[in-house]
């Protein structure tokens, strides 16, 4: 019993002691005077926190913080900022060039000191920066042989920077450092990958945001595979209502007994206008002949879109699908964005523009 009241006097103590505070304490060389301002990223937007008084060439910051996170200081008009991950301790900063913040040594932390290990294993770092300012200068020069040997020299560097940037990530994923990093990768991931890591993290640090945006960044890839999927060539195209231009509900599959060009665009959308009057040239070819058009507006301003639809002619049926989950379902990433169904709602071609599109209706329906 006492050793068991001995354990828990300990652990409050522990729990007791644990630092509630941060202090920040920096010092940038060839620096007098000046201010510093301290910021963490939300939602990847810098947020003000605190300014500071650079006194020769010194500055401090106190405060607390609830959840690790990813801290910013910005001094004077210089872009570039230091980045660090803030937390409850001693942090302490040095900046040897104020016009190389991003090399500033930070100690006193796990995370930071485990961030610089990152920075300062991370091949090719200096090569890339020299390969930067050569393919200006060849650009410069018009030298294309030059610029394309230095564009591969850095295509091959940033594919080592990227393996070596994954299993960096891999092996960390008890730290809010990789947690973080992972959110910069997320894209370049497999998803079963992702998938794994998200696990790992989940288990490493709960719920911590850097946590929650990667489950979140999980989430999109899963939907983006399922919309891949859904849509394509050989598969049954989603089916959907959505409002037409004259406030009728309209649905994909009535059109069924038809080619059908389900067309995404929007008014604003330039390249989309572009293309419009070939397909206004393909609907008065073919409609004759069994073939229709489905017009899927991303636009939000419904005024701006029905303008469009009269301005460009587009006489077949028009619906607008402003929130855009009907383009989310059918994986669209950019405008204009069409599918060919046969009459059975299948879909037979992505992307049919101009000439193309011409010919595959030829080759259908004549």
């Amino acid at each position: 019993m006492k050793q068991l009241l001995l354990v828990a006097i300990l652990a409050i103590s522990f729990v007791a002691c644990q630092q509630k505070t941060y202090t920040i304490e920096g010092t940038i060389e060839g620096v007098t005077e000046g201010q510093a301002v301290l910021q963490k990223l939300e939602n990847g937007r810098p947020a003000p926190i605190d300014t500071a008084q650079i006194v020769e060439g010194k500055f401090t910051f106190t405060g607390s913080e609830e959840v690790p996170q990813v801290y910013l200081i910005f001094v004077d008009d210089n872009k570039a900022p230091i980045m660090f991950f803030g937390e409850n301790a001693n942090i302490n900063i040095k900046v040897a060039d104020i016009n190389k913040m991003s090399e500033a040594e930070i100690t006193g932390t796990e995370a930071n000191e485990l961030m610089a290990g990152f920075m300062k294993e991370l091949p090719g770092r200096a090569r890339l920066e020299e390969l930067q300012a050569d393919f200006q200068k060849a650009m410069m020069a018009n030298d294309k042989d030059k610029m394309g040997a230095l564009r591969t020299e850095a295509n091959e560097l940033m594919e080592e920077q990227k393996a070596f940037f994954l299993q960096f990530i891999k092996n960390n994923t008890g730290s809010i450092v990789s947690a973080y990093l992972a959110n910069q990768a997320a894209r370049d991931m497999e998803f079963d990958e992702l998938k794994s890591l998200v696990a790992d993290f989940e288990a490493n640090l709960g719920d911590h945001m850097y946590v929650t945006n990667l489950k979140e960044s999980l989430e999109a890839v899963e939907k983006a595979e399922a919309a891949k999927k859904a849509t394509e060539v050989g598969a049954i195209a989603p089916d959907f209502t959505l409002e037409s231009i004259n406030g009728a509900a309209i649905s994909l599959s009535s059109l069924k007994g038809k080619y059908v060009l389900v067309d995404f665009w929007a008014s604003w959308c330039k390249p989309c206008r572009g293309e419009n009057p070939n397909v206004v040239k393909a609907f008065n070819a073919y409609a004759s002949k069994g073939f229709d058009v489905l017009s899927v507006s991303l636009d939000r301003d419904s005024a701006a879109w029905k303008k469009a639809v009269e301005e460009d002619g587009l006489v077949w049926n028009q619906v607008i699908d402003a929130k855009g989950d009907i383009a989310q379902t059918y994986g669209v990433q950019g405008i204009p964005f069409t599918v060919l169904l046969d009459k059975e709602g299948k879909i037979i071609a992505k992307n049919l523009r101009g000439e193309a599109l011409d010919e595959k209706l030829a080759e259908l329906l004549n």
